[in-house]
């Protein structure tokens, strides 16, 4: 893991040659600035910070390729290229032996403060911090295919209009992981925006589209009249494999798993689900293979599910979102969120 390189912006002829030539030219993670108008205020756009996760840097470089003067300095970080450009591209979350680096902006273990990625991650941090500036976005694709939203930690008038630039909803979280929009505080509003699967047409839409109005307005404090209304969404639940757990994605039961959960379940990402829905299989741990946690500690399985049989089905109506279909990030991150609709 490298440290982070100040670089200039890509001149014409990078920017005709493409991103992709582009990310290789450089000498790690990269940070450069964008003078504004007013080029005593500061924006800043993360992206990266999961190397399969590339809508964000596509939506950088739509911005470039405008030639356009933003409304006040604008710095971008493209953080995870190590990861980014490993064999086949845009396809390494983060390399293997190597923390998810969005997980590393918390406060380290003593093993881990040594670290490069918490070295890296510390110094974005007091980059940002010494800018002070009106605010942060750090783009992300879901693991899985759905419509994007934005993810915040406070919900106050700041946040939402900087989550209403890029998307329609807004999910308020207290599952603290490590992130960086987890920083966010009274001074500048931090908010991660979820721009959609990273193989969704409209992922990078949402990100190029985001951006340029995140660095053509004036104000980025209030929330304007658009073209949506932002749904916001609280308390949402975490639901994950238990540990030593195996996920197979099919048609029927597996004979081996102890949750089974159907290929294309992706097709429930945001949409009201009723009490009782089916979603999958459980094997013979029963309910035990699931853990659920709202952001203060491990629930009973049971307030949100139950056991008909084989059959995992909701207990009461929820939304649920970022469902994944990849077993690794199901194993090692989490199968997905939901939000009780009685809530």
């Amino acid at each position: 893991m490298d440290r982070l390189h100040t670089v200039p912006l890509p001149d014409r002829t990078a920017l005709e040659q493409g991103l992709w030539h582009w990310l290789k030219a450089q000498p790690g993670p990269v940070w450069m600035t964008q003078p504004g108008q007013d080029p005593n205020r500061h924006r800043v756009v993360i992206t990266l910070l999961h190397g399969n996760e590339p809508s964000g840097s596509h939506g950088v470089w739509h911005w470039l390729t405008r030639g356009e003067i933003p409304a006040v300095t604008c710095h971008f970080c493209l953080i995870n290229l190590q990861a980014a450009l490993a064999e086949p591209g845009f396809a390494h979350r983060h390399l293997p032996g190597q923390p998810d680096l969005n997980r590393c902006f918390g406060t380290p273990a003593a093993s881990e403060s040594e670290h490069p990625a918490w070295q890296l991650t510390h110094a974005l941090w007091q980059r940002i911090s010494a800018l002070q500036p009106e605010a942060v976005v750090d783009l992300h694709n879901t693991s899985g295919s759905g419509p994007s939203f934005a993810v915040a930690t406070v919900n106050d008038e700041r946040h939402r209009a900087l989550a209403s630039l890029f998307t329609e909803r807004m999910l308020l979280t207290e599952v603290m992981l490590g992130a960086l929009m987890e920083r966010t505080n009274t001074r500048f509003p931090i908010v991660t925006i979820e721009c959609g699967g990273a193989v969704d047409p409209q992922a990078i839409t949402v990100a190029s589209e985001g951006i340029t109005r995140f660095c053509l307005a004036e104000a980025i404090d209030r929330v304007t009249e658009g073209d949506w209304r932002l749904e916001v969404l609280e308390r949402p639940l975490r639901v994950q494999l238990s540990p030593g757990c195996a996920v197979d994605y099919a048609e029927r039961p597996s004979d081996w798993a102890d949750l089974t959960l159907p290929p294309d379940i992706e097709r429930l990402n945001f949409g009201w689900l009723g009490a009782d829905e089916p979603l999958g299989w459980l094997g013979s741990l029963g309910l035990k293979a699931i853990t659920v946690n709202d952001g203060h500690g491990q629930l009973d399985p049971g307030s949100l599910f139950y056991q008909d049989g084989d059959r995992l089905c909701l207990a009461q109506g929820c939304k649920l979102f970022m469902i994944t279909t990849h077993p690794q990030i199901a194993v090692s991150d989490c199968l997905f969120y939901a939000v009780r609709a009685e809530e």
